[in-house]
């Protein structure tokens, strides 16, 4: 496993498993941080980790937590099982910066890790975060819970 830089600029997701065993997708909006272990992943880039989401079936429907222009994201990623997290301090001034991952979509029937194909499959249980549960999570400050890789 080779350390690979932040994808600056790059919206991009990665993914983690919480305590129990759902899958959470967090959005970076190309600068929220990223944990050092979805980064060093040889299997899939982490640009490239949404669009293989996004292929697998849809099996949920979602409930929406945020107002916003363009849900498309969100709803791709949650109508496939997938707790839905944004870094929505991009949009937000240095004093209204909550700096931390916030639930902005919940899938009604997550998935089971089991159907995933096994490159999504491997970089989801590589990052467990056993002291979180998704379902109950609305902001995830995961600096104070994993080593991060942080956006120049």
């Amino acid at each position: 496993m080779s350390l690979k830089s932040y994808p600056n600029g790059v919206d991009c997701v990665w993914l983690a498993v919480d305590m129990r065993g759902n899958l959470g997708g967090f959005i970076t909006a190309g600068a929220g941080p990223i944990p050092e272990v979805a980064l060093g992943s040889d299997l899939i880039s982490i640009e490239d980790i949404e669009g293989e989401i996004c292929q697998l079936p849809v099996v949920s429907s979602i409930q929406l937590l945020v107002s916003v222009k363009r849900p498309d994201d969100y709803n791709s990623l949650a109508k496939r099982g997938v707790f839905v997290y944004d870094w929505l301090d991009v949009h937000r001034t240095t004093r209204e910066a909550v700096q931390a991952y916030e639930l902005v979509a919940v899938p009604s029937e997550p998935i089971d890790l089991d159907v995933l194909p096994s490159n999504l499959y491997s970089i989801a249980v590589s990052l467990r975060i056993p002291s979180v549960t998704f379902a109950e999570s609305k902001v995830l400050d995961i600096r104070a819970l994993l080593r991060c890789v942080e956006a120049e």
